[in-house]
Protein backbone atom coordinates (compact mmCIF):
# COMPACT_ATOMS: atom_id res chain seq x y z
CA UNK A 1 0.00 0.00 0.00
CA UNK A 2 1.50 3.80 -0.73
CA UNK A 3 0.68 6.86 1.02
CA UNK A 4 -0.52 9.53 -0.99
CA UNK A 5 0.32 12.54 0.16
CA UNK A 6 -1.78 14.63 -1.43
CA UNK A 7 -4.20 13.06 0.90
CA UNK A 8 -2.78 14.75 3.94
CA UNK A 9 -4.35 17.90 3.06
CA UNK A 10 -7.60 17.31 1.41
CA UNK A 11 -10.86 17.99 3.93
CA UNK A 12 -13.51 14.68 4.61
CA UNK A 13 -15.37 17.07 1.57
CA UNK A 14 -13.16 17.30 -0.79
CA UNK A 15 -12.40 15.15 -4.09
CA UNK A 16 -9.64 12.65 -4.35
CA UNK A 17 -6.84 12.82 -6.80
CA UNK A 18 -8.36 10.84 -8.81
CA UNK A 19 -11.69 12.34 -8.95
CA UNK A 20 -9.89 15.86 -9.25
CA UNK A 21 -7.24 14.15 -12.37
CA UNK A 22 -8.70 15.57 -15.57
CA UNK A 23 -10.21 12.48 -17.16
CA UNK A 24 -8.93 12.59 -20.30
CA UNK A 25 -4.78 13.54 -20.83
CA UNK A 26 -4.14 14.37 -24.59
CA UNK A 27 -1.20 15.86 -26.77
CA UNK A 28 -3.75 19.26 -26.76
CA UNK A 29 -3.92 18.77 -23.03
CA UNK A 30 0.02 19.11 -22.80
CA UNK A 31 0.67 21.30 -25.53
CA UNK A 32 -1.93 23.81 -23.57
CA UNK A 33 0.27 23.83 -20.49
CA UNK A 34 3.14 24.96 -22.36
CA UNK A 35 4.34 29.05 -22.07
CA UNK A 36 2.17 30.69 -24.07
CA UNK A 37 5.64 32.03 -25.52
CA UNK A 38 6.64 28.88 -26.46
CA UNK A 39 3.53 28.08 -28.49
CA UNK A 40 3.76 31.12 -30.02
CA UNK A 41 7.21 30.34 -31.12
CA UNK A 42 6.01 26.95 -32.89
CA UNK A 43 4.84 27.00 -36.15
CA UNK A 44 2.33 23.95 -37.20
CA UNK A 45 3.94 21.95 -38.50
CA UNK A 46 6.21 22.04 -35.32
CA UNK A 47 2.78 21.90 -33.37
CA UNK A 48 1.82 18.82 -35.43
CA UNK A 49 5.23 17.02 -34.69
CA UNK A 50 5.08 17.61 -31.32
CA UNK A 51 1.46 16.05 -30.86
CA UNK A 52 2.21 13.08 -32.34
CA UNK A 53 5.56 12.57 -29.97
CA UNK A 54 2.81 13.09 -27.13
CA UNK A 55 0.40 10.77 -28.75
CA UNK A 56 3.28 8.05 -29.43
CA UNK A 57 4.60 8.62 -25.81
CA UNK A 58 1.05 8.52 -23.91
CA UNK A 59 -0.50 5.27 -22.28
CA UNK A 60 -3.68 3.97 -24.22
CA UNK A 61 -6.42 2.96 -22.20
CA UNK A 62 -7.53 -0.51 -22.13
CA UNK A 63 -9.68 -2.20 -21.09
CA UNK A 64 -9.41 -4.03 -17.44
CA UNK A 65 -10.14 -7.51 -16.31
CA UNK A 66 -9.89 -6.14 -12.92
CA UNK A 67 -10.41 -2.81 -11.57
CA UNK A 68 -10.14 -2.08 -7.80
CA UNK A 69 -9.87 1.32 -6.61
CA UNK A 70 -10.30 2.58 -3.00
CA UNK A 71 -9.19 5.02 -0.23
CA UNK A 72 -8.64 3.85 3.27
CA UNK A 73 -9.47 6.72 5.83
CA UNK A 74 -7.27 6.45 9.51
CA UNK A 75 -7.47 8.46 12.37
CA UNK A 76 -4.40 10.31 11.12
CA UNK A 77 -3.22 9.53 7.28
CA UNK A 78 -5.81 8.63 3.99
CA UNK A 79 -4.30 5.57 2.01
CA UNK A 80 -5.46 4.73 -1.45
CA UNK A 81 -5.05 1.49 -2.86
CA UNK A 82 -4.94 0.45 -6.86
CA UNK A 83 -5.39 -2.92 -8.31
CA UNK A 84 -5.85 -3.17 -12.09
CA UNK A 85 -5.09 -6.29 -13.91
CA UNK A 86 -5.30 -6.62 -17.77
CA UNK A 87 -3.60 -7.92 -20.99
CA UNK A 88 -0.35 -6.10 -20.90
CA UNK A 89 0.50 -4.31 -24.16
CA UNK A 90 3.59 -2.38 -23.25
CA UNK A 91 6.28 -2.00 -26.01
CA UNK A 92 9.22 -3.06 -23.13
CA UNK A 93 11.21 -5.48 -24.08
CA UNK A 94 10.27 -8.74 -21.54
CA UNK A 95 12.96 -11.44 -20.50
CA UNK A 96 10.39 -14.87 -20.98
CA UNK A 97 10.69 -16.60 -18.32
CA UNK A 98 12.68 -19.89 -17.54
CA UNK A 99 11.12 -23.45 -17.00
CA UNK A 100 12.26 -23.12 -13.19
CA UNK A 101 10.19 -19.52 -13.02
CA UNK A 102 7.13 -21.03 -14.89
CA UNK A 103 7.47 -24.05 -12.02
CA UNK A 104 8.06 -21.86 -9.10
CA UNK A 105 5.26 -19.62 -10.03
CA UNK A 106 2.84 -22.33 -10.40
CA UNK A 107 3.37 -23.98 -7.26
CA UNK A 108 3.12 -20.50 -5.34
CA UNK A 109 0.01 -20.23 -7.75
CA UNK A 110 -1.15 -23.62 -6.09
CA UNK A 111 -0.57 -23.03 -2.73
CA UNK A 112 -1.98 -19.71 -2.66
CA UNK A 113 -5.59 -21.43 -4.09
CA UNK A 114 -5.39 -24.50 -1.43
CA UNK A 115 -4.53 -22.30 1.06
CA UNK A 116 -7.48 -19.85 0.23
CA UNK A 117 -9.60 -23.07 -0.21
CA UNK A 118 -9.24 -24.04 3.24
CA UNK A 119 -9.62 -20.67 4.95
CA UNK A 120 -13.29 -20.05 3.34
CA UNK A 121 -13.96 -23.34 3.60
CA UNK A 122 -13.05 -23.64 7.51
CA UNK A 123 -14.84 -20.25 8.21
CA UNK A 124 -17.79 -21.41 6.16
CA UNK A 125 -17.77 -24.81 8.42
CA UNK A 126 -17.29 -23.02 11.91
CA UNK A 127 -19.88 -20.29 10.62
CA UNK A 128 -22.72 -23.14 9.80
CA UNK A 129 -21.48 -25.10 12.89
CA UNK A 130 -22.27 -21.91 14.94
CA UNK A 131 -25.64 -20.69 13.78
CA UNK A 132 -26.52 -25.14 13.70
CA UNK A 133 -25.43 -24.49 18.03
CA UNK A 134 -27.24 -21.42 18.31
CA UNK A 135 -30.64 -22.56 17.03
CA UNK A 136 -30.15 -25.45 19.05
CA UNK A 137 -29.91 -27.59 16.44
CA UNK A 138 -28.40 -31.07 17.32
CA UNK A 139 -27.74 -33.11 14.40
CA UNK A 140 -25.59 -36.13 16.67
CA UNK A 141 -25.71 -36.81 20.39
CA UNK A 142 -22.97 -34.81 22.44
CA UNK A 143 -20.88 -32.07 20.85
CA UNK A 144 -18.26 -31.64 19.18
CA UNK A 145 -15.55 -31.65 21.68
CA UNK A 146 -17.19 -34.87 23.37
CA UNK A 147 -15.92 -36.41 20.13
CA UNK A 148 -12.72 -34.78 19.84
CA UNK A 149 -11.93 -36.02 23.22
CA UNK A 150 -13.16 -39.40 22.86
CA UNK A 151 -10.51 -39.89 19.50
Amino acid sequence: MVQNPAFSSLGDDEATPIERAPRQRDPDFFLSRLAPSTLAALDEAQQADVRAVFADALPKPQPKIIDIRFVINLIFDRYYVVLFMGKDLRRQARQRPTWLTRLSNLAVALMLLVSMNLFISLTLGMLMYLLKSAAGIDLFPGHLSDRVESL
